[in-house]
């Protein structure tokens, strides 16, 4: 899989639950891009995790969450504007 943030930060850490958020499982990530001259990542990072099949058959729901180098992450559910979602 793979994510990115805004403003060209560092992903640093991606998190995966399979039973509502009660537990979170840390994923192994792969920045495959080197940063640009300014130490800007303008592209995907991607990641992993190795989950057992009957985790996976029993799970109703998967979320994933993320953070960057300034600690920013997803908010946990969407804000909606008259022109855009935020």
């Amino acid at each position: 899989m793979c994510t990115r943030t805004g403003g060209g930060k560092k992903v640093t850490r991606v998190e995966v639950t399979m039973d509502g958020g009660e537990t979170w499982q840390v994923c192994t990530l792969d920045h495959r891009e080197k940063p640009n001259k300014y130490k800007k990542y303008w592209c995907w990072c991607f990641w992993s995790l190795d989950v057992e099949v009957l985790d996976l058959l029993g799970a109703k729901e998967i979320a994933v969450r993320a953070w960057d180098e300034t600690l920013n992450t997803q908010p946990e559910s969407l804000n909606w504007n008259v022109m855009v979602r935020i």
